[in-house]
């Protein structure tokens, strides 16, 4: 396999989580200021928004652990999900329809209403389940509920599970790219 200079460039600002949206970002943004467009609505276009993305944590929290979670480890969850819609555009897009769904079903924001409103809305539209078979009647938004099923459960799974919150639930106590305890690798394992 042949690798130029640009292709080893971008395999490494990948591999260090820098997506070429993240290095177009700030490009696109000044091009667009001199267009006329304000800073801000560019902004919005390429990040969740903080109602956004609260949404979102509301909903996969109880996807991941049927509950709300402690301050830290749903900022850390937060932080993963911004993230990963900040790489891609097409989370950005899955992650936007995802709340613009549950805005739809709960007739408002989805962090607005309670632990159990939240929970009774994702069973009664199986919103926690990600089996959709053929001619299941998924309701009046049938491709977005197909969507949030098949793909958005998913990832934002994977998203708790590559947050610091998700390692620590497995028994690790350092999340990776920290140091840990010296002394572990230094000496045999008991």
């Amino acid at each position: 396999m042949t690798l130029s200079r640009r292709g080893l460039i971008r395999h490494v600002l990948v591999a260090l989580g820098i997506g070429p949206t993240f290095v177009q970002g700030p490009l696109r943004r000044a091009r667009d200021s001199r267009a006329g467009v304000g800073a801000e609505a560019a902004a919005a276009t390429t990040s969740l928004s903080s109602r956004e993305l609260n949404d979102l944590v509301a909903f996969a929290e109880l996807l991941v652990r049927g509950r709300p979670l402690p301050g830290d480890d749903r900022e850390a969850f937060a932080l993963e999900i911004e993230a990963r819609a900040a790489r891609d555009p097409e989370y950005l897009s899955l992650y936007r329809t995802t709340v613009t769904l549950l805005e739809r079903l709960a007739g408002r924001g989805f962090s607005s209403l309670d632990v159990p409103a939240r929970t009774a809305l994702m069973s009664r539209h199986h919103l926690d389940s990600p089996h959709v078979r053929p001619g299941d009647a998924l309701g009046p938004f049938a491709d977005d509920v197909r969507l949030v099923r098949t793909r958005a459960l998913r990832d934002l799974i994977a998203d708790y599970y590559g947050s610091p919150a998700g390692w620590a639930v497995v028994g690790y106590d350092t999340f990776p790219g920290k140091c840990g305890d010296l002394e572990r690798y230094t000496r045999p394992e008991r």
